[in-house]
């Protein structure tokens, strides 16, 4: 896992705590876990993720900043599901990460994007 994956994965620990369930990284052929917390670590899940990052692959915004641009360029997407939040960070067409959170943690969800966003941007080095 390159430094910037493991800046976000140690940024969600320290601000999700106990609540952090899990991250994942895909590219247009495979996908990779980055945290994936003790009791989700099922087979079930690992199923599961191949389906997700397809669809996260082939996800497009709601609004195109093209389309309509008073609202700039989309940063992330969220999920918020009855136990889980997700939030998926595009890295370009065919890769992004998506970071799982328990649902208690929405309260304050722009700030948090925002702090991710922060460490997954390339440096300028």
């Amino acid at each position: 896992m390159n430094e910037r994956y493991q800046g976000l994965v140690r940024l969600v620990q320290e601000q999700a705590g106990e609540n952090f369930r899990s991250a994942f990284r895909y590219d247009e052929d495979d996908w990779t876990a980055l945290y994936v917390r003790e009791d989700l670590a099922t087979p079930d899940l690992q199923q599961a993720v191949p389906a997700l990052a397809r669809r996260a692959r082939d996800a497009e915004p709601l609004i195109r900043e093209r389309d309509y641009q008073g609202l700039g360029p989309q940063q992330a997407s969220i999920s918020l599901h009855a136990k889980a939040v997700l939030i998926h960070f595009r890295e370009g067409e065919d890769a992004g990460v998506i970071v799982t959170l328990d649902k208690d943690v929405a309260r304050n969800l722009a700030d948090f994007v925002a702090r991710c966003e922060g460490i997954l941007e390339p440096s300028a080095d």
